[in-house]
C-alpha cells in the first residue's frame, strides 16, 4: 500500500520562531507557551512510502521517522526527523513529540 507523505520543519529563518522558542519542543510545552502555528513551518520534503495494507499511521510514521534518522533519501537536505516536526501522511498532519506523534 502507497502512502504519501510530506515532512514540515520549523522556518528557522523566521524571527518569532525563535524568539518564541517553538525548534525542539515537545507538544505539551508548546502548548503552555506559543503554540502551534503551521504557518511557521516550511514543507522540505515530500514523496511516498510503501507499508502494508494494515499498517497503522503511526506505524507508518515511525517508519518514517526511522528513514529519515538512519537512511535519508539522497535528495534529503534537512536535518533529520525530531522534535517539532510535522508529518502530513495522506492528508492528516502529525507534530513530532518527545515520545510518539501528536495528531494535529
Amino acid at each position: 500500500m502507497t502512502r504519501k507523505y510530506r515532512i514540515y520543519q520549523l522556518d528557522v529563518k523566521n524571527e518569532n520562531v525563535i524568539r518564541d522558542h517553538k525548534v525542539y519542543e515537545s507538544w505539551d510545552m508548546l502548548n503552555r507557551t506559543a503554540g502551534f502555528n503551521i504557518h511557521q513551518y516550511i514543507k522540505v520534503y515530500e514523496g511516498t512510502i510503501e507499508v502494508g495494507e494494515n499498517t497503522s499511521d503511526m506505524m507508518a510514521l515511525d517508519e518514517l521517522f526511522e528513514m529519515f534518522n538512519i537512511r535519508h533519501p539522497q535528495d534529503y537536505h534537512a536535518h533529520s526527523l525530531s522534535v517539532s516536526d510535522v508529518v502530513e501522511l495522506d492528508g492528516t498532519k502529525y507534530y513530532c513529540d518527545d515520545i510518539g506523534w501528536e495528531k494535529i
